[in-house]
């Protein structure tokens, strides 16, 4: 192949190859470099990498970094960026290396002993954790109990007597779920009106249980409090961060908004799991955008949230035995006849969770679709005074509770109004609450269809009515589904054989 130029002449790419030999002789430059060794440190520097690489890989929590975190940056634990062959972080000299006499009479090292031991720690964490993964096999949060030990070890103080008898509680007819009230007032109820009221505080220390009963001696909420465990801080700071970042996220993708208000409050609530109610045709997963479902997935992920969530639900277990044991048999039931339905947690049998990100102070309201005869666990994270501010305080019982950061309070959210006090300017707060709706445990008592379906088939009223009683008998039965705290003992030996 030829080409010619703006003068005519003609010349080829290939014309150099035909060059007389005089013209085509290069000059040989000799150095002390060994190929050898270089190829050496390339692949010895390679497998460290690769090393470090599969140590973070299966270090990592599944959380994410935000770019703009300066604090998270700082704190960084990625590997360091391998060396690019272009521009090498440290070029040796001519000098440092060997010369092709002394590499031949050395032979090279091989890789350092630290990246096969780093390798055989993953490859072992590795096995145990299929080991546990075939031993878990099969089983459901439904399997679990409470370790007897537990309630040796937890230092519980005295009850709380309250002059309320929870027969009295509002519930809707069927007593499935709470009665319907007026629309949200979309207002903070401050300390000082509550004080007006003629509310009372219950000083806490957030870690030692406490129970509230009514004048009955019914168990009707309980300041569970923390795990005897001196890494709880750390869990509870880890879980406040992954929400923080959640936070953060939502509001650089435009998917929330800060100042947004809703019925509970301003904060960011993030919900999942099985609901069944507000219009639904049958009990179903939660939808949400492919953002929140990305966001979602790496909350549930949190080893730090899943430690919560299994100690609300054995906290249930714990003091409510009784009720623990009607949700294992109701839900058990509707998780294995709808098998599209997905468990939010392996170690919590609540099927649904709101993890409430930033500044998570609640108006007054009450989750009336809710479980009317059940409880739900709250448990409060982040910076606050809560001498100060962030009480959680029940309308029905005059209570104004304090809830120090990390711990945890159940209460029937369903058919008592509750909300929070006001922190202060500069602090923060988040909070964690698992529940569940009272709408699934009427649709497998009516043998899993709703009411309406029931009712169009022949028979179907009978039916409706034999599980429903007559007005007001049904709530009545409920009521024992609380353990007395005379009877709490009686309870855990009865339903756990402990």
């Amino acid at each position: 192949m030829s080409r010619r130029t703006r003068s005519g002449a003609q010349f080829s790419p290939y014309e150099l190859l035909n060059l007389p030999n005089s013209l085509r002789s290069f000059e040989i430059i000799q150095t002390n470099i060994s190929l050898d060794a270089l190829l050496h440190n390339a692949v010895a520097d390679d497998d460290r990498y690769a090393a470090e690489q599969d140590a973070a890989n299966y270090s990592s929590d599944d959380d994410w970094v935000d770019e703009d975190d300066d604090e998270a940056t700082a704190s960084s634990t990625l590997p360091p960026t391998p060396p690019s062959p272009l521009t090498p972080l440290s070029s040796p000299s001519p000098s440092a290396l060997p010369s092709p006499q002394s590499s031949r009479a050395t032979s090279p090292q091989p890789p350092t002993v630290s990246i096969e031991k780093t390798r055989r720690k993953i490859q072992a964490a590795n096995r145990r954790k299929q080991r546990r993964q075939r031993q878990h096999a099969g089983e459901t949060p439904y399997d679990k109990h409470p370790d007897a030990r537990y309630s040796q070890a937890h230092r519980q103080q005295g009850s709380h007597t309250v002059h309320f008898d929870l027969a009295d509680a509002p519930a809707a007819a069927g007593a499935w779920v709470g009665r319907r009230r007026a629309n949200a007032t979309h207002r903070i109820v401050t300390l000082p009106e509550l004080l007006d009221e003629g509310g009372e505080v219950v000083e806490w220390n957030g870690r030692d249980p406490k129970l509230i009963v009514d004048d009955q001696g019914r168990i009707i909420a309980i300041l569970l409090g923390t795990p005897e465990d001196d890494e709880w801080p750390g869990v509870i700071k880890d879980a406040v961060a992954a929400m923080a970042r959640a936070r953060k996220e939502a509001i650089r993708s435009g998917e929330w908004r800060v100042g947004s208000v809703h019925r509970r409050g301003t904060h960011l609530p993030v919900r999942d799991g099985v609901s069944f109610g507000g219009g639904q045709k049958k009990p179903g997963n939660l939808c949400h955008s492919r953002f929140m479902q990305r966001l979602i997935r790496r909350l549930l992920r949190n080893k730090s949230i899943q430690r919560i969530a299994g100690f609300q639900s054995m906290g249930l277990a714990l003091y409510a035995p009784k009720l623990y044991r009607y949700y294992c048999k109701v839900l058990r039931a509707l998780f294995k006849n709808h098998p599209k339905l997905i468990h939010t947690f392996r170690n919590s049998i609540f099927p649904a969770i709101t993890l409430n990100c930033g500044d998570a102070v609640a108006f007054e309201h009450c989750d009336m679709l809710n479980c009317v005869h059940g409880l739900c666990p709250v448990t409060s994270g982040g910076d606050f005074n809560h001498v100060l501010g962030g009480h959680l305080y029940l309308r029905q019982l005059r209570l104004i509770l304090q809830f120090p950061s990390g711990a945890t309070i159940l209460i029937p959210s369903g058919c008592l109004d509750h909300g929070n006090t006001p922190i202060q300017p500069d602090e923060t707060r988040y909070s964690i609450t698992q529940y569940a709706a009272g709408g699934l445990f009427r649709w497998a008592a009516y043998g899993f269809q709703s009411a309406k379906t029931l009712l169009a088939q022949p028979g179907g009223e009978d039916v409706k009515r034999a599980f429903d009683g007559v007005p007001g008998s049904r709530w009545k039965w409920s009521l024992d589904l609380f353990s007395k705290h005379n009877e709490l003992d009686a309870d855990r030996v009865a339903v756990f054989q402990c």
